[in-house]
């Protein structure tokens, strides 16, 4: 389900950290704050500095210190800052911390990070466990840099414990549905497959900001193809529903967007092809959807369907291809389409002379 399932070390990171820790020393023995050029590790970045002049030699004199080559240079383009006496510093040069080395457990099921140095104990939520190792380690001691945590992680373990908390996509990928504007996450759809590189969409729901809603509902009803989901064009099958409800918490609204085919007791003569969806949480997702097939079969067709050919009408239909499975995921556990177009009194004739089906 995840792209690693075991424990990740990097030793040039684990290296690095113990040079930079004995850098920083030196440095600190000379009164001095080791500085880098450019992003490393956690050190505090010139770049990020205000008010910095260049002398020339690789010297920078700014109103609260000057920085000036390191004499060991532990790395190419090191420096060492000397702040002025009295001085105002960046907050990137306030309290300086000594970094160590630390490992993290990876709960994939909880979206958790846990890291414990000593008395150090640090915890992250809502992780992206899509990632692969590397860039899951690299995420996270971003994160740690950004709040000054003073932990440089260079292993993760990744640990697979039972969660009360079930997620609309188990392995944390999280489709997205876009057009040249904007993009939203996916919290659940139903797609049929039915040509290379494009899709019929029957159903998507979004969690976006409402600018972002308007601008795809508005790709997906001009119908001509302007969204795509999961690396393939998306083309609603005709009109198509919106209902939204907004989420204040976090300033987005849930939307989703559903076919009218989809809808039941929707169903208009003209319509070449009902859904069925299955949302419910903690049921038989296949005995769901044989039992709402059966009941678009009896809101569509002319003639009656018995609820006691459920089962049978249903096996016979997919093996025929009169009903066809769709690409679901999310918050939508499963969907069939029904193809209105097919002989299906001819099917349930055939079925009662086979005796396949029982009056």
């Amino acid at each position: 389900m995840y792209h690693w399932t075991q424990p990740y070390e990097d030793d040039y990171i684990k290296e690095r950290i113990e040079e930079l820790r004995q850098a920083q020393e030196n440095a600190a023995r000379n009164g001095k704050i080791l500085v880098a050029p450019y992003e490393q590790f956690w050190l505090p970045v010139l770049n990020d500095m205000p008010d910095v002049e260049y002398l020339g030699r690789q010297t920078h004199r700014a109103p609260y210190g000057t920085f000036e080559p390191a004499a060991d240079m532990p790395f190419h383009g090191a420096l060492w800052f000397t702040p002025e006496p009295g001085a105002d510093l960046p907050p990137a040069l306030k309290n300086i911390k000594e970094w160590m080395p630390a490992g993290a457990v990876v709960d994939m099921n909880a979206r958790t990070v846990k890291i414990q140095v000593e008395e150090i104990e640090i915890t992250f939520t809502s992780i992206d466990v899509s990632l692969n190792a590397h860039e899951l380690l690299r995420e996270i001691n971003r994160e740690l840099v950004r709040v000054n945590a003073g932990v440089y992680v260079w292993r993760i373990e990744p640990v697979d414990e039972a969660s009360p908390v079930r997620h609309l996509y188990p392995d944390g990928r999280i489709p997205v549905l876009s057009n040249a504007h904007t993009r939203a996450d996916v919290t659940g759809f139903a797609l049929l497959a039915d040509r290379p590189y494009q899709r019929t969409l029957v159903y998507v729901g979004i969690a976006a900001h409402k600018t972002s809603v308007e601008s795809l509902w508005a790709s997906l009803i001009r119908g001509r193809g302007g969204c795509s989901l999961r690396g393939a064009s998306v083309l609603a099958d005709g009109e198509v529903k919106m209902v939204t409800q907004p989420l204040a918490e976090f300033n987005v609204l849930h939307t989703g967007i559903i076919c009218r085919k989809a809808l039941p007791g929707k169903w208009e003569a003209k319509d070449d092809a009902v859904y069925a969806l299955v949302f419910e949480q903690g049921t038989d997702v296949e005995s769901d959807l044989q039992s709402l097939a059966l009941k678009r079969l009896q809101e569509a067709l002319a003639f009656p369907i018995p609820d006691t050919w459920a089962k049978a009408l249903w096996e016979h239909a997919l093996e025929a291809e009169y009903i066809q499975r769709l690409e679901t995921g999310g918050d939508c556990r499963g969907g069939v389409r029904i193809d209105l177009t097919k002989p299906w009194q001819e099917l349930v004739q055939n079925l009662l002379a086979q005796e396949a089906l029982k009056v």
